[in-house]
């Protein structure tokens, strides 16, 4: 009974000891990536699980909504059907996407080092008829026209994704201010136009290269 007794007392211990070293924080971030031609707003609510008191490690997961835009940028066919063709949306190319992502960071009393990753989700927006077509595919299209890709699988593997890597500033608790390096994946569903008929003509799909952002976060502890 005594050892019973003395196993209890030890587990409420760790218990306590655990509890007080994990933390729910709610988070709202606005943030900005940009580059020549590309810009890329965004949103995004979450909440974080944060595990450990000096060094903490934080995981968590929310809604990011990210509006894409980019001028002049050719989106290449992802088929073998389409791989020798090419169109660049005009005058612009856009995608608004509502993401799930993952979270994931290293916390100091002033400093965060993470990344984010959207991992599934839907996009949507207007659908493109003028455009400039490349086409080296030897089909005869009477006509071309795309709209984004209605479902998003992470890391280019479908529709479009925002992914970022970054240093985070804590001046207080209750605001974070992160700066890092964003990757945007874009796809395009194309249909186009053959002797009268229309077509599916498949994906095609644009990556930016890495571009600076920054966000602005308000933290609220749970």
């Amino acid at each position: 009974m005594k050892k019973i007794l003395i196993l209890a007392l030890l587990v409420l211990g760790f218990k306590d000891s655990f509890a007080q070293r994990m933390r729910v924080i709610e988070h709202f971030s606005v943030g900005y990536a940009f580059d020549k031609s590309t810009y890329v707003p965004s949103i995004m609510y979450g909440q974080s699980l944060v595990m450990g008191k000096r060094v903490a490690f934080a995981v968590g997961t929310g809604f990011r909504l990210t509006s894409f835009f980019t001028a002049g940028n050719a989106y290449s066919g992802l088929g073998t059907s389409n791989a020798k063709v090419s169109f660049i949306p005009y005058p612009r190319a856009n995608a608004n996407a509502l993401n799930i992502p993952l979270l994931l960071e290293l916390r100091t009393s002033k400093l965060i080092i993470g990344a984010n990753f959207d991992i599934v989700g839907f996009a949507f927006g207007k659908r493109k008829d003028s455009m400039t077509v490349f086409n080296k595919s030897g089909l005869k299209l009477d006509s071309l026209n795309a709209a984004p890709t209605r479902y998003n699988v992470g890391f280019g593997q479908r529709g479009t994704t925002n992914n970022e890597v970054y240093i985070g500033f804590r001046p207080q608790e209750e605001l974070t201010i992160k700066v890092g390096l964003s990757l945007v994946y874009s796809q395009y569903d194309a249909r186009y136009r053959k002797n009268r008929k229309d077509a599916n003509f498949g994906r095609f799909g644009y990556e930016t290269p890495l571009m600076p952002f920054i966000s602005v976060v308000f933290n609220f502890e749970r």
